[in-house]
């Protein structure tokens, strides 16, 4: 038989009020009718919408503003991002890389926040791949670098772009 529970020095009894089985009291009648009662038409609860977007906005939650930029728009970007990244040229393979970034900017085309793609994430096991990548993400993150030249039909709302970083 195992020994009793010690109660703690703070330890209240809390009573439990159950109604009583034969109770005349109204507010015990109608708790009990609440309680047998049945669901007979579903919840009406809507779902909440995740904030900072519109609940039906539309477009594909996967796609980029890539498609909004002209060659001559990606060349600029590309030319204003390249002075600040750089590779580890003698570091093995680093020829062969290839990593995608996602880069969320801000109203005004300032990067807010860089992340390696989930297409380059399952070579991060690497570890020259995996500083690779993180140059990447410095070089669009720093603040020489992080203002980038977009065209005035993409300034003034949230950008998400695929960034390809290759030697």
């Amino acid at each position: 038989k195992p020994p009793a529970a010690v109660q703690s020095a703070t330890h209240q009894q809390h009573d439990v009020k159950n109604p009583l089985p034969l109770s005349k009291d109204v507010l015990n009648t109608l708790s009990k009718l609440r309680v047998n009662q049945k669901q007979d038409k579903p919840p009406t609860a809507q779902y909440n919408p995740d904030q900072g977007g519109a609940p039906h906005g539309g477009g594909s939650p996967n796609s980029t503003a890539n498609s909004g930029l002209s060659e001559a728009d990606r060349n600029a970007i590309g030319a204003h991002v390249r002075p600040c990244w750089g590779i580890d040229a003698g570091a093995p393979g680093v020829q062969n890389f290839s990593v995608q970034l996602l880069v969320t900017t801000d109203a005004s085309g300032t990067v807010r926040q860089a992340v390696i793609a989930p297409a380059s994430q399952g070579n991060m096991g690497d570890p020259i791949y995996a500083a690779y990548a993180q140059r990447a993400v410095a070089a669009v993150e720093n603040y020489q670098c992080a203002t980038l030249p977009l065209p005035s039909n993409m300034l003034g709302k949230v950008n998400t772009f695929l960034f390809n970083f290759t030697p």
